[in-house]
């Protein structure tokens, strides 16, 4: 059940908090990074006045997917919409939507894939887990070879143009493009009382 009541006393209103002006950058919005902003905002004495998340899609938790679409993702049991929209973390933390491509350790910054520079103090790397392109092996089919004739091509990244049709699914935005996509190119049919959809 979710809780209907805030309580704060006397105490945590007149109490000062001493302001901690660093700037501090996550990269990611992982449970990780989401659990350390929470952490930071919600902390007791202190005010922490310079929080940025870089996410390749926001803060999670803006697309409120029904029961059957958020079947597309694992589940972790972490956060779920709701507990986004309760902490409501916009309020407190600057948002860059962006992939993080450079980080420049001697200049304190990072650099993202539309060329913007994010300055930094301390910065904190919470990617997290995350399904990637799989990579060609490149093999001849009609020599019928095997997997350990295959090398190895763990560490492989697939450069080239995804075909519109793959989805990786790691957030309710991808999601959320997959399903559009789906149900802009597909064709309902009824025959027999059935609905088939063809791709």
């Amino acid at each position: 059940m979710s809780y209907a009541l805030n309580h704060t006393n006397r105490k945590l209103t007149l109490e000062p908090k001493i302001t901690v002006n660093a700037k501090i950058v996550v990269v990611g919005a992982s449970n990780v990074g989401i659990s350390f902003l929470e952490t930071l905002v919600f902390c007791s004495h202190l005010k922490f006045s310079n929080l940025t998340l870089i996410s390749t899609h926001g803060l999670p938790g803006k697309r409120l997917l029904g029961t059957e679409q958020r079947k597309f993702l694992a589940s972790d049991h972490c956060f779920q919409d709701r507990d986004y929209a309760l902490m409501s973390l916009c309020s407190w933390v600057n948002v860059v939507v962006g992939r993080m491509t450079a980080i420049d350790r001697a200049a304190k910054h990072v650099v993202l894939s539309h060329e913007e520079i994010v300055l930094y103090d301390h910065l904190i790397l919470c990617t997290g887990q995350q399904y990637q392109v799989p990579c060609p092996t490149g093999a001849d089919i009609s020599q019928h070879v095997t997997n350990r004739e295959i090398p190895n091509s763990g560490k492989q990244r697939y450069t080239d143009k995804v075909p519109c049709n793959h989805f990786t699914l790691n957030d309710e935005e991808d999601c959320y493009k997959a399903l559009s996509w789906i149900r802009n190119n597909s064709i309902i049919t009824e025959d027999g009382g059935r609905a088939s959809v063809i791709f």
